[in-house]
């Protein structure tokens, strides 16, 4: 059932990349006529996968440890869509969070949580890496929105692996990140048990 379910959600993945720019944590769209604009803004409206579906599926890959953090706080964070113009003129499209009460109150705290590694630097050992409620599914980038998405910064270097982790850090909120969409971290973090 395990296998099912990760095919099931490797395909949804794929889905939300493609059909929601939010899916592009670490990749800005380019857009630099006005119809790619406006092809882009008709591709976003077509989203085919509900929020809540996707946080649904998130137990059939995690055992949160007890006491761990839920990743529904993180997801029932709102994302708003901007766009910027560069120096060279060209347009940006990104996200900005809209945190709900829960999360603002776990800002600055110790928290742990348990996700899967995005490796950020090369080597098998990781100092910056990614983590979210999803197994990978593609090695250029995740295929999660930056709800689900925590940058971890860890104490030191963390060995990597394809299964799942507790990480235990500070919990940092991030308002404004125009470069990589990143709406929380995970500062001086640690493997746990």
């Amino acid at each position: 059932m395990k296998l099912l379910n990760f095919f099931i959600f490797v395909f949804l993945s794929f889905t939300l990349t493609y059909k929601n720019s939010y899916g592009l944590n670490y990749f800005f769209l380019k857009i630099n006529t006005e119809s790619n604009n406006s092809l882009l803004k008709k591709i976003l409206s077509e989203q085919s996968i509900e929020l809540n579906d996707l946080l649904s599926s998130i137990d059939d890959f995690i055992d949160m440890p007890e006491n761990g953090t839920s990743w529904q706080i993180f997801g029932e964070t709102g994302m708003i869509e901007y766009t910027y113009t560069d120096k060279e003129g060209y347009d940006w499209l990104g996200v900005r969070p809209r945190f709900k009460e829960k999360i603002k109150k776990l800002n600055g705290k110790e928290i742990l949580i348990q996700g899967y590694m995005f490796p950020l630097e090369q080597g098998e050992k990781q100092s910056l890496f990614l983590l979210n409620p999803f197994p990978i599914s593609c090695p250029y980038h995740p295929h999660v929105s930056s709800n689900l998405t925590i940058e971890v910064h860890a104490k030191s270097p963390v060995e990597y692996t394809y299964d799942a982790v507790n990480i235990k850090g500070e919990l940092e909120l991030v308002k404004n990140d125009n470069l990589y969409n990143i709406f929380f971290r995970l500062k001086n973090s640690k493997l746990v048990p």
